[in-house]
Order: structure tokens, then sequence, then C-alpha cells
């Protein structure tokens, strides 16, 4: 078998071997493949700051409805401690007889967002006004 020469050299052409190269980039796609679905994937969630400024357009007292989701998972609609599968049949209830409904949720800030999905899905299916509140902050 004859080598090829380079007519201007004399010299053997010489080529890169890039499959060592290939199957390094390979390895390195199926290792980013399987630990990238296994990465926490939550956002960091910084509620806003309770202000006590009055907004003329704040609903009426009575129509105002308090939704505490407490840190260990409870519900508490008013000052009555619900469970998630009553809550939408209970907002539905209160909506009817209260056409201005207002939801005030309270959710603590360590809570898993799929509790606090689902009770704004409740309120959503019940038809009600929402308002979003925060626990105070302790730490001064």
């Amino acid at each position: 078998m004859r080598r090829s020469r380079s007519s201007s050299h004399g010299l053997a052409l010489a080529e890169l071997n890039i499959t060592p190269l290939l199957d390094l980039v390979f390895v390195l796609l199926i290792i980013f493949m399987i630990t990238t679905p296994l990465l926490e994937q939550q956002l960091p969630v910084d509620l806003p700051k309770s202000s006590k400024a009055a907004s003329s357009n704040l609903p009426d007292p009575k129509s105002i409805l308090t939704l505490t989701l407490s840190k260990d998972g409870s519900v508490m609609l008013a000052s009555e401690k619900v469970s998630m599968d009553q809550l939408t049949n209970l907002l539905t209830q209160r909506k009817a007889r209260d056409p201005e409904l207002v939801i005030s949720m309270r959710a603590d800030s360590s809570l898993p967002y799929e509790t606090v999905f689902r009770a704004l899905e409740a309120v959503r299916s019940a038809g009600a006004r929402l308002d979003l509140a925060n626990f105070p902050d302790n730490k001064k």
C-alpha cells in the first residue's frame, strides 16, 4: 500500500483522529442528561413586606374570609380547621351566600408550593376574588 505524498513537500498527509474526542463528548452528554432531572427544581420566592397603608378600594370587611395555610400543613378557613378536600365545597357555599366574597390567603413561606397551588385552585373553582397576605416577620 502506498502512502499519498504531498506534491509540494513530499511529506505524508496526516489525519486527525477525533474518535476519542467524540467518545468523550457523548459520555459527557449522557452524564448531563442523567443528572439534570435529579437537580432540585425550586425557585426561591421572597414575599413583600406588608404595609399598613390604607387603600380606597378595600372590600367590605364582612366579605373577607381568611384562609390560612400553616407550616404543619393544616388549613384554617376563618377560625375553623378544614381539610383540603372540603375546601372547594366550603368556598363555593360561602360564595353563593356572599357574591362579593374575597379570600385573603396567608401561607407560610416554608410550605411546599403544591399545597399552596391546591388552595389556589379551590379559590379559583369557587369563583371568589383572591388577596394574598403573608405572615408578619418576627425578626426585628
